[in-house]
């Protein structure tokens, strides 16, 4: 690839190209001309493998110092081109290149008018220098956006592998919550409901001790034992209630993590709007949405070019509406293909009706359940 070192290179060649034309037009000794052009070759030449090996800078403003010495030497009514192109040169590797471009229009107007080249050779050096400076001016711009690349490429991994790590963290605290919540219940049915059924265990041991005996008094804690045993099935049930999950909060929690799971894995902006009271859906018509739901997800990465996904469902007195809608365009004609086909299977055994729409703004799948 062509960085700064191959541009000067080439630039400068084509300096002393055009500058041995000029000679010829002057009807300079051709001696004189061939020695100059080999030697600024191999100059420019063993400069350019100078700063390939070693990469000092004060190597190279030796060797340009040393051309620019030669221009004056052989002549600059010939060599003004050399000189203009090996004086950039210079300015490049010693000067902030926040003045470049000030004290470069300075230079050269200086030396113009101390030198006061000939029309052809100030037309040639000024046009040398035009085309140096705009290569250069590229050759910056291609390394700034090279260095942004890199730079968004490492941010990009460095998201990546903290993405990576959520997931972990995530899959980490999912099961850290799962074993606290088997504690907890664990616990409350050891305190609970344990010490109810083992005082119940205790009192039917010593009924059965006194039952030959004296059976009143076996009587009397075989009732109270009963009592206790209602008590620690009514602990249960209460127990039970109070620990499971509404249906709703699955159903939506399941829906929801989908989505985020799908905008988290193929950027893609996805939303999730409900109304109306949601513990009238049923478990089925929320196993109909999910299954739907990841269904249409599947579609539009494989035929559409949406950026956007979102589910709609709205529950009303007696009919739940779902929308699955995606903002993709595409020219293809609408073909209801085996996906379209699966989704309307599963919405009829669901015991609802299943629409599909593609416009302007779209491709849309309307649900509809009665309950």
């Amino acid at each position: 690839m062509v960085d700064k070192p191959i541009l000067y290179l080439l630039v400068k060649m084509i300096a002393v190209i055009a500058s041995l034309l000029i000679a010829d037009y002057a009807k300079a000794d051709m001696i004189l001309r061939v020695i100059s052009a080999l030697s600024f070759a191999c100059i420019f030449v063993l400069e350019l493998l100078l700063y390939r090996l070693l990469h000092r800078k004060n190597i190279i403003v030796l060797t340009i110092i040393t051309s620019m010495a030669i221009c004056f030497g052989i002549g600059m009514d010939i060599l003004f081109p050399v000189f203009i192109i090996l004086l950039l040169h210079l300015f490049d590797l010693t000067i902030d290149q926040n003045m470049f471009y000030q004290i470069v229009v300075v230079a050269i107007t200086l030396f113009i008018l101390a030198m006061m080249p000939g029309k052809e050779t100030l037309i040639l050096a000024m046009s040398l220098a035009a085309l140096l400076l705009f290569c250069r001016e590229i050759l910056n711009k291609l390394s700034y956006c090279r260095k942004i690349n890199e730079q968004q490429n490492e941010t990009i991994n460095e998201l990546n592998q903290k993405l990576i790590d959520m997931r972990g963290l995530i899959k980490t605290l999912k099961f850290t919550a799962s074993l606290e919540e088997r504690n907890r219940i664990a616990a409350r049915i050891h305190d609970q409901i344990g010490h109810g059924v083992s005082g119940s265990i205790i009192m039917l041991e010593a009924a059965m001790l006194v039952m030959k005996d004296n059976p009143e008094k076996a009587s009397v804690s075989l009732q109270k034992a009963i009592i206790n045993l209602r008590e620690g099935v009514d602990e249960i049930r209460l127990a039970l209630r109070e620990e499971r999950t509404g249906r709703h909060l699955l159903g939506i929690n399941e829906v929801t993590s989908t989505l985020e799971e799908f905008k988290v894995s193929y950027n893609k902006s996805t939303k999730i709007k409900t109304t109306g009271d949601l513990n009238n859906i049923s478990l089925e018509i929320w196993a109909c949405i999910h299954d739907n739901l990841n269904e249409c997800l599947t579609n539009l990465l494989k035929h559409s070019n949406a950026t956007e996904f979102i589910l709609n469902i709205e529950v009303f007195k007696k009919i739940i509406k779902v929308e699955y809608k995606d903002n993709g365009k595409s020219d293809e004609a609408f073909e209801k293909d085996m996906g379209l086909e699966a989704i309307e299977e599963r919405t009829v055994n669901a015991k609802g009706r299943c629409y599909f729409n593609k416009g302007e703004n779209g491709f849309s799948v309307t649900n509809i359940f009665t309950y």
